[in-house]
């Protein structure tokens, strides 16, 4: 009877370690592939009009409210886009990625519900506005490319 018993407690030990180290190695493996897996499937952010403005994937871009220009001289841009974001934490991404792009930042003001950024580059400006509204924040983004390194000719 003691042996039934011994044997009893030996596979309960067994069976109690193998389903946690199922568990363990299919429960962590499995949560790091599906880890991987989403983030494999999760949309990227994204470059809107010019390679250097990243555009983080939460807001989305407003055709209707937006305007280009592109001509021989300078390449122009007024993008509006719209998400459900903390505006603190957009502010802060463009700060963070416009560095990335090698923008630098020549001013941060905020006046009430409304920041605005400016950055500028070698033949590049930018003015990013964000506006927190009643939910979602709308982000204007002006650009200014000069494509020949000025916009009038010589004096």
């Amino acid at each position: 009877m003691r042996s039934i018993f011994k044997l009893l407690v030996v596979l309960a030990l067994v069976f109690g370690l193998s389903a946690c180290a199922t568990t363990g190695s299919g429960g962590s493996g499995g949560s790091d592939s599906s880890t991987s897996t989403a983030t494999q499937y999760q949309e990227p952010d994204y470059y809107y009009d010019f390679d250097d403005i990243l555009i983080p994937k939460e807001i989305k871009y407003v055709e209707n409210e937006s305007y280009k220009l592109d001509n021989a001289k300078f390449r122009a841009a007024i993008m509006k886009f719209k998400g459900r974001v903390q505006v603190m934490e957009l502010v802060q991404y463009f700060i963070n990625n416009m560095a990335k792009d090698n923008w630098t930042l020549v001013s941060n003001n905020k006046a009430g519900k409304l920041s605005v950024l400016n950055f500028e580059k070698f033949n590049k400006s930018c003015v990013i506005q964000v506006d927190d509204g009643f939910g979602t924040a709308t982000t204007t983004i002006i650009a200014v490319e000069v494509k020949d390194g000025s916009l009038s000719k010589d004096k």
